[in-house]
């Protein structure tokens, strides 16, 4: 295994590397600033594999809106652990042309994105038809966002956001822009320069993740294709 770094520790190493003071409360909130521009570049260059994560919840008889992890950023799939089988995204609209005044409750098995919960800003869900069971857990695929760190996250670790093939990116980067805000842009050049070489080696791993994985032709019947169906039949095999 690898020691977990914190983001104190980069932000530190950081400070060191720009030869400032690194248990100065002012250098270390503005690195910290700039640990949040960097991540966000870092996250934002491709759809990194350390960004799909899954998430459950557990539905309450009656309740059809549910709030989602708040690190999310798009939903992906959805699926009834409990009952055993998926759930498929439909529309808003969909949902209230089939039930206007939500009130069809059972086994639910249809999923629309229904906004953002209005006092967190969690992207939340409405269940359809309305869930009549207490215990059923619906677990959930979606690309995450690299949130603001503050002060009050400088001891916990980096690993959940970013693996650690690509986390001295986040070093090289805060450095760069120390000492650009410093007028080092000869240094500030070096450091932008590790930071890309470290990005580069982590997309290679990001474009090898996948390994052999085989690609599967979808189904008719689960709202993406329409080249292969296969539904089961009443009755019993022998």
């Amino acid at each position: 295994g690898h020691a977990l770094v914190t983001n104190i520790q980069v932000i530190q190493q950081a400070l060191r590397r720009v030869g400032l003071n690194e248990t100065s409360t002012t250098f270390k909130n503005a690195a910290r600033d700039y640990l949040n521009i960097v991540a966000k570049d870092v996250s934002s260059r491709a759809k990194w594999f350390w960004m799909f994560k899954a998430s459950t919840f557990t539905v309450t008889s009656g309740t059809q809106t549910y709030s989602l992890a708040s690190d999310v950023a798009e939903p992906l799939s959805f699926r009834n652990q409990t009952e055993d089988h998926v759930m498929l995204i439909i529309s808003s609209q969909t949902l209230d042309a089939s039930d206007p005044d939500h009130s069809v409750t059972g086994d639910t098995s249809y999923v629309t994105i229904d906004g953002v919960n209005s006092s967190t800003g969690y992207v939340q869900v409405a269940l359809y038809p309305k869930p009549t069971n207490s215990s059923d857990v619906i677990a959930y695929r979606y690309y995450a966002f690299i949130p603001d760190f503050d002060s009050d996250d400088d001891a916990d670790s980096l690993d959940p956001y970013m693996p650690p093939i690509v986390q001295p990116a986040l070093i090289f980067g805060i450095s760069a822009l120390y000492k650009e805000e410093k007028g080092d842009d000869q240094g500030a050049m070096i450091d932008r320069r590790e930071m890309e070489r470290v990005i580069q080696r982590a997309l290679a791993q990001n474009t090898n993740i996948q390994g052999n994985r085989s690609y599967r032709r979808r189904r008719s019947d689960d709202g993406y294709s329409y080249d292969f169906a296969f539904t089961v039949e009443e009755g019993s095999l022998s």
